[in-house]
């Protein structure tokens, strides 16, 4: 659940997000100076190193040329970003503009949010979006507290992140204990690997027992999987069955 509500607070960042304006506003009073060994940068120095880092040219341009870049790419970045939002979240952006795209994704994101508060027996009446995401995110944490105290894991003090890395921590050791048992090597090998290899070896040993079993009736493995074997095995039974129970 937590991965999924990450995925959701970020397409929220989006939304919220002003779109990269920092460097696109009108410097001229405002701008923060950035301190240089000897002084303040000017105003135009700040233009063309924001420029700079964006790939703009600068070369013959005036200050407010520059800056009327800075704020076109910002615009289409920031588009870009709710285009990117809408796509996961299955929303149609033809024709739409920035703040319509905003409006759809907001309502999309409180409509998931509200079905995982209502999954979690949360009380969605009346949140925002921030609101249900808050709550939502202490359901997440007691319940990583919880599988923590199944596990002997401690948790007072600790962040959601900081539970997670020892539940993940925790949960390597047990696949390691189990691949050891099963005569699998887990040095330098992730849970991913090595839940893999414990499957593998899992489905090895099934089909050597089919196998087994086919070669007892007489049933040919050439070329077939393990479960086309196993289902000839079962009809060769139930045949048998039948068979016996007839007399």
């Amino acid at each position: 659940m937590l991965k999924k509500l990450t995925g959701l607070a970020l397409v929220g960042a989006i939304v919220l997000s002003v779109p990269m304006a920092a460097f696109a506003e009108d410097t001229q009073g405002t701008a923060t100076a950035v301190p240089t060994s000897k002084s303040t940068k000017p105003v135009k120095q700040l233009l063309l190193d924001k420029a700079q880092i964006f790939g703009i040219s600068t070369e013959g341009k005036t200050s407010e040329q520059i800056k009327a870049e800075l704020k076109a790419l910002s615009a289409a970045k920031h588009t870009e970003q709710l285009n990117k939002a809408a796509a996961k979240l299955g929303i149609s952006t033809d024709g739409k503009t920035a703040e319509q795209l905003k409006a759809d994704i907001e309502a999309a994101v409180q409509v998931k949010l509200k079905e995982k508060a209502t999954k979690l027996g949360i009380s969605a009446d009346g949140k925002t979006n921030k609101e249900l995401r808050a709550a939502l995110k202490a359901a997440a944490l007691t319940k990583l507290q919880e599988q923590a105290a199944k596990l002997g894991v401690t948790t007072d003090g600790k962040t959601s992140k900081e539970i997670r890395t020892e539940l993940q921590a925790a949960a390597l050791a047990k696949l390691q204990e189990q691949a050891t048992k099963a005569g699998i090597a887990t040095e330098g090998k992730t849970a991913k690997e090595l839940h893999a290899a414990l499957k593998a070896s899992k489905e090895g040993k099934r089909a050597e027992a089919v196998n087994k079993k086919a070669a007892k009736l007489g049933i040919s493995t050439e070329g077939k999987t393990t479960e086309q074997v196993f289902a000839e095995i079962e009809s060769v039974m139930k045949a048998k069955w039948a068979k016996q129970a007839q007399k």
